[in-house]
């Protein structure tokens, strides 16, 4: 981390939350038909289009545009950068194997938070075993409460609103000519 990057390091009660994911919807392990019976404490990412949008960013700050763009643009370490910074998670449940891909999205999310001058706090593991969770389900810890509100689509909206507005502020350039 550098020090020039604003780290957020309060410690803050942390929420777990449920999350349909759908960012690797080209992977064809992904079925929709093995989501929980119980849609009361789920939130989905797709209601909450930041999360693609500065995934979708962040990717595109690697990419060199005198080539042509590949058929996938972002990659799953963008998506969980986008998740840190957008939805403030603070830790993932995952599988060991994916300890690698959390770290190059800490790094991705820290250098787009520097540029941006935008708040960053790393995310960390819980080591989870993935044996009866579905490949869409995302178990993280954030920030913000997880509202259970009876359906997807509510908790959805109601965890949306929670969330800050990120606005990107064009710094002023320094020979800019005073009006």
């Amino acid at each position: 981390m550098t020090a020039s990057t604003k780290i957020h390091s309060q410690t803050q009660m942390l929420h777990t939350c449920r999350m349909v994911v759908d960012s690797n919807s080209h992977h064809s392990m992904l079925n929709m038909h093995t989501l929980p019976d119980s849609p009361d404490s789920l939130i989905s990412e797709a209601l909450i289009p930041q999360v693609r949008t500065i995934a979708t960013l962040i990717a595109a700050e690697r990419h060199d545009f005198n080539q042509s763009s590949p058929n996938v643009f972002t990659d799953e370490a963008d998506f969980f950068a986008a998740r840190i910074l957008v939805l403030g998670v603070r830790r993932f449940h995952l599988d060991i194997t994916l300890l690698p891909m959390l770290k190059t999205a800490n790094k991705r999310a820290e250098a787009f938070a520097k540029r941006h001058h935008m708040p960053f706090s790393p995310a960390e593991m819980q080591m989870s075993l993935h044996t009866r969770r579905p490949a869409n389900l995302l178990i993280i810890e954030t920030e913000h409460e997880m509202p259970a509100l009876g359906n997807l689509a509510a908790n959805s909206r109601a965890f949306a609103a929670q969330l800050s507005n990120i606005i990107f502020v064009k710094p002023l350039e320094k020979n800019r000519e005073m009006v």
